[in-house]
């Protein structure tokens, strides 16, 4: 039987945490096929994919995508989806344990008119004072790409209702594999800590017809600071914060000089200063500069914009 779906994994130095997601993908109940795809990376990727294997010995649907360089994240997982059969694609994170229905309810959800379904995550910590602010000022949305480039978030279980988006959480989300080949799956633009790169797939995707968030195809997020795509230092988070978004802004957003553009470089220069101001240091400027600078040469450089 060709599954349904195809659940795709990347994974970057991250063995134990890896496996607690595979066990509760694997104990997933229902009524239709479904294969699992690990993208590996790493010098030891293919020792770690044959431990995996015995692991998991006599599991059938379990594919290994490795390589000894370091891809990044966007090509290991495109390189997932081009293994996959199933005619949906499911992204997690390499560090989420799933629920036990999560599989079911996002299959459940898609219809005509749906390209994409996600569910929401829960953290070990809560979003923080300045989070819930910027949640409550947006309205409690889920899922939102403003005019200046900035995302609400707001993937949390405690959300009823089932909403229509603008994107989808990274660690949870899932494409119709027809619409995600037609559009060139992620954009391999997006490295280092491949900030934006899901929100920049969700909006070329969601061109094509709607994105589903659903608050009950929960998964725990055991968020690592090691491993995966964590920066090795708070100087290397602020240069890919701005490079990244910088270069997402641009590429999905920006229609000239306008107001909008000037409201996300105001936002960018003002999270830089106080970034600054609690990091006691010059370095959160000086690295918005450069990534500001160097987001916007990608896409000069760029041919072609999907």
């Amino acid at each position: 039987m060709n599954p349904s779906m195809s659940v795709i994994v990347p994974s970057l130095g991250r063995f134990e945490r890896l496996r607690a997601c595979l066990s509760s993908i694997v104990a997933q109940d229902v009524p239709f096929a479904f294969e699992i795809i690990v993208a590996i990376d790493g010098a030891d990727s293919s020792e770690l994919s044959a431990r995996l294997g015995q692991e998991f010995a006599g599991l059938q649907c379990l594919k290994f995508s490795t390589s000894i360089e370091r891809r990044g994240s966007p090509r290991a997982k495109n390189d997932g989806a081009a293994l996959a059969e199933g005619e949906i694609l499911v992204f997690v994170d390499d560090d989420v344990v799933v629920s036990k229905r999560w599989l079911r309810l996002i299959h459940d959800s898609y219809s005509d008119s749906i390209v994409g379904v996600g569910g929401s995550e829960v953290k070990g910590h809560g979003p923080g004072f300045v989070r819930r602010a910027w949640f409550l000022i947006n309205g409690n949305k889920t899922g939102r790409v403003t005019p200046g480039g900035q995302v609400v978030s707001n993937f949390t279980s405690s959300k009823r209702d089932v909403e229509q988006v603008d994107c989808l959480a990274g660690a949870n989300m899932s494409f119709r594999k027809s619409t995600f080949d037609a559009i060139g799956g992620f954009d391999a633009n997006y490295v280092g800590t491949s900030y934006r790169e899901e929100t920049d797939l969700c909006l070329r995707v969601g061109r094509h017809g709607r994105l589903i968030f659903r608050p009950d195809a929960v998964v725990e997020h055991n968020e690592d600071s090691r491993g995966g795509n964590s920066p090795s230092s708070k100087r290397d988070w602020n240069y890919w914060y701005h490079r990244n978004n910088t270069y997402f802004y641009m590429k999905n957003l920006s229609r000239g000089f306008a107001v909008q553009d000037l409201r996300h470089l105001l936002v960018e220069v003002s999270l830089s200063f106080g970034r600054a101001v609690t990091q006691r240091s010059l370095a959160p400027i000086s690295t918005m500069r450069r990534g500001m600078r160097e987001g916007a040469a990608v896409l000069v450089q760029r041919k072609g914009i999907k």
